[in-house]
């Protein structure tokens, strides 16, 4: 996220942003660091997925029992689901589902590899993306759910848009990886239904992506500074 932070300010700033007498500058050669050191960061996404697989497969994390889960209720058919209510609903809908295609694809991926999964970084790097962006949706969601309990929908109305806003952009990313997945371990009949069950899984009504980048940029322009408020 610094990275992405840093390189639109440098966009914004234009030539300026590489003139060390502007702030920009610094902050664009000082952003870089985090991708290599305490490990890079391939390395460190074969590890998260690396380590979900072993915990699961030892029965210290029951991955496997809720993989299990998935796969009846896949195999069901389509249901109703569960209606969440109170704030952030619909966004709280979103990280179920995101959970719920990490889950599939993953099963997937060990159904088709078993312990040989190790050997396929793509597949491990594209699973670890998932747990990534995953967490990130659960988090942003839990701390704007937070706020409007608090505060109120008017007052949180900012961080609200800023949940949805990261929401829509990491379930393109999830579905992408997802995708990513089915296609290196299906293909035929098979490549065709689990897409179908990706589908199925990640169903959701897009967010205006478009009006909540005005809302949020018009909230910094009126502080001047980045604001929750």
């Amino acid at each position: 996220m610094i990275d992405f932070v840093v390189d639109e300010t440098v966009q914004i700033y234009g030539g300026y942003g590489f003139v060390e007498e502007y702030p920009v500058e610094r902050a664009y050669r000082d952003a870089r660091i985090n991708r290599i050191f305490e490990g890079t960061n391939e390395i460190n996404r074969l590890i998260i997925t690396g380590f979900l697989l072993k915990r699961a497969m030892s029965g210290q994390l029951p991955l496997m029992p809720a993989i299990k889960k998935l796969m009846d209720e896949v195999l069901a058919g389509p249901s109703a689901g569960e209606e969440l209510e109170g704030p952030l609903a619909e966004e709280r809908k979103m990280v179920a589902q995101a959970k719920k295609l990490g889950l599939f694809v993953s099963g997937a991926a060990t159904q088709k590899y078993m312990q040989a999964i190790q050997d396929q970084q793509e597949v491990m790097g594209a699973i670890a993306d998932i747990v990534i962006e995953t967490y990130a949706m659960e988090c942003a969601v839990l701390r704007a759910q937070k706020m409007v309990e608090s505060k109120g929908e008017t007052t949180a109305a900012v961080p609200v848009a800023m949940t949805r806003l990261y929401l829509a952009q990491a379930m393109d990313k999830i579905e992408g990886a997802a995708k990513k997945i089915v296609a290196a371990v299906a293909e035929g009949d098979m490549l065709r239904t689990q897409m179908a069950i990706l589908r199925r899984l990640g169903k959701h009504e897009p967010f205006n992506t478009i009006e909540l980048q005005q809302q949020i940029a018009q909230k910094v322009i009126e502080r001047g500074k980045y604001t929750l408020a």
